[in-house]
């Protein structure tokens, strides 16, 4: 199972066309949106003609019309447990999830760093509680501007897709549960590179 993770889309429809073409490069089952999406119509978008899972929470500039498209077109994961490839997921938006039932998870999924679960700065105190509760084996935040990590805490920021960055989930069996990041415009140059042929 591999999934792609973006925070900050910010309603760009060229950055969802982008994604949609890396998510097929990568092979990519699914895609999961951190938060500041901003735009229903990249969430239907991706589910119909990319045809790739969406799941998201909600950020900051996320409106309910969001919310809405993510539970017709995709997924809301906003305080909802969910399987997906092997793994119990859960995530966590502006809702706050204040009344979650202790259930441990493989993967916490939010729009802002916790106050003391971060690898950027600090963010809201209520994502330490629910993280605290699920006892997850990795956490994957949005809010912060550049890839980072804090392997103490299992926490990772794949960035802000507005300056090119994404980050890749994977799970295997043999391998277990590993994160990365990348740039795209490392993916698209390095494409580029092997098959010029192909983009004349």
């Amino acid at each position: 199972m591999r999934l792609i993770v973006v925070y900050d889309l910010m309603g760009y429809k060229s950055l969802s066309r982008i994604l949609c073409f890396t998510a097929k490069y990568i092979r990519a089952s699914g895609i999961v949106l951190l938060g500041n999406t901003a735009s229903p119509t990249i969430v239907e978008w991706l589910s119909s003609n990319c045809r790739l899972r969406t799941l998201g929470v909600l950020g900051e500039c996320d409106s309910p019309a969001l919310a809405v498209a993510l539970s017709r077109s995709g997924e809301l994961l906003e305080c909802k447990y969910t399987e997906y490839g092997g793994l119990s997921l859960i995530g966590v938006g502006l809702s706050g999830c204040h009344d979650l039932p202790e259930r441990s998870v493989d993967v916490v999924f939010t729009s802002q760093p916790g106050f003391q679960y971060t690898c950027c700065h600090s963010g809201w105190d209520w994502v330490d509680r629910v993280i605290e509760r699920v006892k997850p084996k990795l956490v994957i935040i949005g809010g912060c501007e550049r890839p980072c990590l804090n392997l103490n805490k299992r926490i990772f920021s794949p960035g802000t897709v507005r300056l090119g960055f994404i980050g890749v989930v994977e799970y295997t069996e043999d391998t277990g549960l590993s994160q990365r990041y990348y740039n795209i415009e490392e993916i698209l140059f390095n494409l580029l590179r092997r098959q010029p042929g192909n983009f004349v």
